[in-house]
């Protein structure tokens, strides 16, 4: 139950929809609208700027 909640509260701080931002362990993940991985990176912020410059 608490993942399904955490899950929401990371698709709610997308910076895109259809882009998804999911933690893994220690990392995080960039997932396309098709559901593909796309990378892994280390901070959360990282991430977003890898969804931002991909819809660029």
């Amino acid at each position: 139950m608490a993942r399904a909640q955490q899950g929401k509260a990371l698709a709610a701080a997308n910076p895109q929809p259809g882009w998804e931002i999911r933690k893994r362990h220690r990392d995080w993940m960039v997932i396309d609208p098709q559901g593909e991985l796309v990378c892994i990176t280390v901070y959360k912020c990282g991430a977003e700027e890898v969804v931002r410059r991909l819809n660029t």
